[in-house]
């Protein structure tokens, strides 16, 4: 739920303000929301201070209310600070892009659509100048984020706290430019952008240092200082890397001290305490910068690698420090903790059954070659060379006959079975008569025989044509005679 510490009212003209002077009416500061508008009222003011009016009897008077007024405007102005521990529906917030508020409470600045940008900007605009000197105004923020990948050690493109000058960012691009500038602008002055990216893809054009950094940019997508993602753990009195693609929450802090005019940046793992010593760190006078009015809020973009960019909680603190987030109140990512690892276990299920599948076809391709061969596989033996041109292939006897179908049945003998078949090859009509035998006992002397009667041509008897030999099975192959029969 988001919570605004400060908020302001509808601001008069200039014609107003006289009016109520004239009419000795009193016009309060509460009425004067901008800090330029409030000064010139109070020049107004002083100007038309009259003796007897409602708001001062005499110039001394008016002059020290003024000043003191001037002391409590100035105050006013810069006391702006907001705090959202989760986000709802009601949540405080301008919306663009791929930006949206879950169910569950989570600020989603982009899913997993490719090159895509989301915004979430504060709706008031402020002011980051002291109006009596134009020196930049101090200012704190915390936010917590994570960044849940497709892939593992794939994700993209990055997150951006900015001060920028228009809460839409019109014509800012996807990808490497993080939804903040485009190609065009890059670089230029006249963006008046100051911005923190937490990066996950190096951009050799923007001298990226590398795919997991911390960067301060300012107008321009080079980074001005850049450090990989590291915080101290001051309880072990080390510094541990970061991964801002693991899918983790982590806390950002973001300090600006107007007077020494410094900038640093903090990260930390979420119910870490916030590191001590700014990870990345940059001097800069930011009213060279920003407009008298900018907005402050969160940028995203994915590339051709894409991930989720969320927002889990933000607090905001002008001249002071950002209000502390209450971690206990903030929403929990989808399947907490665990996106990345359930992508590797899904591929990992998945490439196992991918190999178990290929196994499997693989083994039932190998055992139907076997079967394959084993069914016209033939006995040869060396002596029966000399008979090749009078020997049938079993394939060409199967594929004849059908697979020797009843259909092509022509009759049962006391040998065997005639079949009628057409050879594939020379489309030459044939009867194949398939006999039994149990012994290779005299076999070389039949098939002799057989081959002897094959030569013989005479008009009263049937032309023998060849043979095929099986374990267990002989077959006779005949030339086809209509009505004819091989059993006579």
């Amino acid at each position: 739920m988001g919570v605004q510490l400060k908020s302001s009212s509808l601001s008069p003209t200039v014609d107003h303000i006289l009016d109520s002077r004239r009419h000795n009416s009193c016009l309060t500061l509460d009425a004067v929301p901008k800090f330029a508008c409030r000064v010139k009222y109070l020049n107004l003011l002083l100007l038309s201070a009259m003796p007897g009016c409602c708001f001062c009897e005499g110039m001394a008077l008016s002059r020290l209310l003024l000043l003191v007024l001037v002391a409590e405007l100035a105050a006013a102005s810069s006391d702006v600070g907001f705090v959202f521990d989760g986000f709802t529906g009601e949540a405080n917030l301008s919306l663009n892009g791929y930006a949206e508020v879950t169910s569950e409470g989570l600020l989603k600045l982009t899913n997993f659509t490719p090159e895509m940008t989301g915004h979430a900007f504060y709706p008031s605009p402020i002011n980051f100048k002291n109006a009596t000197d134009g020196r930049p105004i101090s200012f704190s923020t915390t936010f917590v984020f994570a960044i849940v990948p497709v892939y593992p050690n794939m994700s993209g493109h990055g997150i951006a706290f900015a001060l920028a000058p228009s809460k839409e960012l019109p014509g800012s691009m996807p990808s490497q430019y993080l939804g903040l500038f485009s190609k065009s602008d890059n670089g230029q002055a006249s963006n008046h952008v100051v911005a923190v990216e937490l990066d996950t893809v190096k951009s050799v054009d923007f001298a990226d240092i590398n795919a997991n950094h911390v960067g301060i940019d300012v107008n321009d997508l080079k980074s001005v200082n850049a450090s990989p993602v590291a915080y101290f753990d001051s309880r072990e009195g080390v510094l541990k890397s970061l991964q801002l693609i693991s899918g983790e929450p982590m806390q950002v802090w973001v300090d600006y001290d107007g007077g020494e005019m410094k900038l640093g940046v903090m990260v930390a793992p979420l119910n870490k305490p916030k590191p001590q010593v700014p990870l990345v760190s940059f001097t800069i006078n930011l009213s060279s910068i920003v407009l008298d009015e900018m907005y402050v809020g969160m940028s995203a973009a994915t590339g051709a690698a894409t991930g989720c960019h969320y927002i889990l909680g933000w607090s905001f603190g002008l001249n002071r420090d950002a209000p502390p987030l209450d971690l206990s109140k903030l929403p929990k990512l989808p399947r907490q903790g665990s996106p990345t690892k359930r992508s590797t276990e899904v591929l990992a299920i998945e490439l196992t059954l991918a190999a178990i599948i290929l196994l499997l076809i693989s083994t039932a391709a190998v055992i139907l070659i076997i079967r394959r061969r084993k069914k016209f596989a033939e006995m040869h033996e060396d002596w029966e060379l000399e008979y090749g041109p009078h020997r049938f292939s079993y394939k060409d006897l199967y594929r004849a006959t059908k697979g020797f179908d009843e259909q092509n049945l022509l009759g049962v003998g006391g040998f065997g079975r005639v079949y009628k078949g057409v050879l594939p090859t020379s489309k030459m009509e044939i009867a194949v008569k398939k006999i039994s035998h149990d012994s290779k006992q005299g076999m070389r002397e039949f098939i002799s025989e057989i081959v002897s009667m094959g030569r013989l041509r005479h008009r009263n008897l049937v032309q023998l044509l060849g043979y095929c030999r099986r374990q267990g099975e002989l077959l006779l192959v005949y030339d086809y005679i209509t009505n004819g029969s091989l059993d006579r």
